[in-house]
């Protein structure tokens, strides 16, 4: 199912340069969210809401990114899949309990009002988005299992095709459902129906990867395995949805907490969209890193990238295009495009810092030494909360400024922390047979 040639840089580009449009258009469509909902009546209060609800959620809930990992390193035969599905259930049913909680009971309005700091209008319209937002989890379970199938196959560009779906279909959605919905309900509906349309299409590429894959073999471990793999890449996971929670309780407590939020949601979005290609490298690596060459190669990929991704976003956004983006493209209100600009000027910086992050989290993955990604991973909200507190000795700060800088911070950290460990580890010591980098 997989190439077993040495990697080459050719290599790492045929299978990274397709996920560098899935991830693009996946970002693309939080923007144009974004962009819809900066369009409405309050729409400071409609995006606030929805950054809330999307944050919120998906620091629950982003440990069932697992899920496309264990594809990758345990979906070997046909068999294996059903031990796998029942894991994968367990791992997002937690997440979906605690959801309905938030969207249906008081818990709802404590955690919204306490940590965000935000009014009681778009306290209501984060508890709906919540709800909806709930919906998603069996469909990024069966997302997560086709594209880690498509992903194994090293047949990446299917993956790009399902994302273009999602995207066109994503425009039909913000024009239909505001005739049944209202606020930031409209941008969660719609990106959990066109996640949906995706899933659909990936799904009918993977079914012949799937049905390829022998009747038998390789089984997956038994639970207490698959969770001594999985907890520390959960918890490494909930990281990156961790910062953006802890950063929002601090600058909720600036003095305009709704200003700061919307605009660190527009900077948010923005900035992944632009830099959020490079987690992929996670993927890439774990996928095609064998042996200590593959690993060489591999990181002169990721130092070729850099460059490339940090010059894009500097000339977005050290140059008068930056106000044609912020205010043509994403219709900001004036306010709101003062205050996101000057984190936008420094966003070129993320790519270093990103990058690299990601392949080491990949190549401990693929060596299914996963234990330091627990580590790296508190030690990065450890990190974004120490920048953010900056919050609380300056209320007329800049939102949207600190919360970029404790991002940033956080990947930074991890990346020292995984560099070190990366540089410990032999080809030789990969877990079954031999294969892979470990």
């Amino acid at each position: 199912m997989t190439g077993d040639g040495p990697t080459t840089l050719r290599t790492c580009y045929g299978f990274f340069v397709p996920l560098i449009f899935m991830t693009e258009l996946n970002m693309i469509s939080k923007a144009v969210i974004n962009a819809a909902l900066a369009r409405m009546d309050d729409s400071a209060i409609a995006l606030a809401g929805f950054h809330c609800a999307f944050t919120l959620y998906f620091s629950i809930a982003s440990g069932t990114e697992i899920c496309t990992l264990l594809t990758l390193s345990y979906l070997r035969s046909k068999r294996a899949l059903g031990r796998l599905l029942r894991f994968m259930a367990a791992i997002v049913g937690v997440p979906w309990v605690i959801a309905q909680f938030i969207a249906f009971t008081s818990l709802g309005d404590w955690l919204f009002a306490t940590f965000f700091n935000v009014n009681e209008a778009t306290i209501g319209q984060a508890k709906l988005s919540t709800f909806i937002l709930s919906l998603s989890a069996p469909v990024l379970v069966c997302r997560s299992i086709c594209f880690g199938l498509l992903m194994r196959a090293q047949r990446t560009i299917c993956i790009t095709y399902a994302t273009f779906a999602r995207l066109a279909s994503l425009a039909g959605w913000l024009i239909a459902l505001p005739l049944l919905l209202e606020g930031a309900a409209v941008g969660t509906g719609a990106l959990v129906l066109c996640m949906l349309t995706e899933t659909v299409l990936a799904a009918f590429y993977a079914a012949r990867v799937y049905a390829a894959l022998p009747a038998t073999g390789e089984e997956p471990p038994n639970i207490r395995a698959q969770w001594r793999f999985s907890w520390p890449v959960m918890l490494n996971t909930t990281a990156e949805m961790g910062v953006v929670f802890v950063v929002s309780i601090f600058i909720g407590r600036l003095a305009e907490p709704e200003l700061a939020l919307a605009a660190f949601s527009v900077v948010y979005s923005l900035v992944s969209l632009l830099m959020s290609p490079l987690r992929n490298l996670v993927q890439t690596a774990q996928t095609l890193v064998r042996t200590d060459n593959d690993r060489r190669i591999l990181l002169i990929f990721t130092a070729q990238l850099v460059p490339g991704f940090a010059a894009f976003t500097a000339l977005l956004f050290l140059t008068p295009l930056s106000g044609f983006v912020l205010a043509d493209l994403q219709g900001l209100e004036p306010v709101i495009e003062a205050y996101c600009a000057p984190a936008m000027r420094a966003a070129f910086l993320m790519a270093l810092v990103w990058s690299f992050s990601a392949v080491f989290r990949g190549l401990l993955a693929g060596a299914r030494r996963t234990g330091a990604l627990a580590v790296s991973g508190v030690a990065r909200i450890g990190a974004a909360t120490a920048v953010s507190a900056v919050a609380l000795a300056h209320p007329d700060a800049n939102g949207a400024v600190i919360g970029l800088a404790a991002w940033m911070a956080g990947f930074a950290v991890e990346s020292v922390l995984l560099g070190h460990r990366v540089l410990g580890i032999s080809a030789g010591s990969r877990a079954p047979r031999g294969r892979g980098y470990r």
